[in-house]
């Protein structure tokens, strides 16, 4: 309403100047009108192709959900249809894979550590320090995230698969420990890794 007024005063104040000057001022209404028009169907076509954008993004993600869906189904199939030799042959080598996979983070953090302890900084200037010691824990950082993405991707899965499985068969099997359930869901260190390995052996072995 406001901007309306202000539309029709520019043109009571201005009516002499623009009545003397018709092509002025038809020049003037086209501009407007085309300017406003190219502006609306700019920001139409922008709201239309963040819609397909985010459109490309749900369908992208749905095709995802389908195939870890598929794939965990099919894991589950091979493990649950598995005979006690086979599920203790398939839950060995898993093992084996899990802590190959902690050997090789471990070693990487622990050539960072040492590193990290061993680098001279006498002659640095507390300015120098503050930005090494930020530097330093945003890459342990990244190493934690790395370590514990690759292990979502590679084992959760199967870990959690194995385990109730191996469980359904050992009916007076004892856990390692009480935490041992939440470390197969997040053991978020190399303590709860290695406690889902050794679980899963001692299974294993009993079967």
């Amino acid at each position: 309403m406001i901007q309306e007024n202000r539309f029709i005063g520019f043109f009571e104040d201005n009516w002499e100047t623009l009545s003397e000057n018709p092509f002025v001022f038809i020049t003037l209404v086209v501009i407007t009108f085309a300017a406003g028009y190219f502006i609306s169907k700019w920001r139409y076509n922008s709201i239309i192709e963040t819609l397909r954008e985010r459109l490309n993004l749900r369908t992208e993600q749905s095709e995802n959900y389908k195939e870890r869906a598929l794939k965990y189904d099919q894991v589950v199939h091979e493990i649950v249809e598995s005979d006690s030799s086979q599920l203790k042959m398939k839950t060995i080598q898993f093992v084996g894979e899990l802590r190959e996979f902690i050997e090789r983070h471990k070693r990487q953090d622990d050539n960072f550590t040492y590193k990290r302890f061993t680098a001279p900084d006498a002659e640095m200037s507390e300015e120098d320090k503050r930005r090494a010691w930020a530097e330093e824990t945003n890459e342990m950082i990244r190493l934690s995230n790395e370590r514990n993405n690759e292990y979502d991707r590679r084992f959760k899965t199967d870990a959690i698969v194995l385990r109730d499985e191996l469980r359904s068969r050992l009916n007076d099997y004892e856990p390692i420990n009480d935490h041992v359930d939440h470390m197969y869901e997040h053991p978020t260190n190399y303590f709860g890794f290695n406690d889902v390995a050794t679980d899963l052996e001692r299974m294993a072995k009993l079967l």
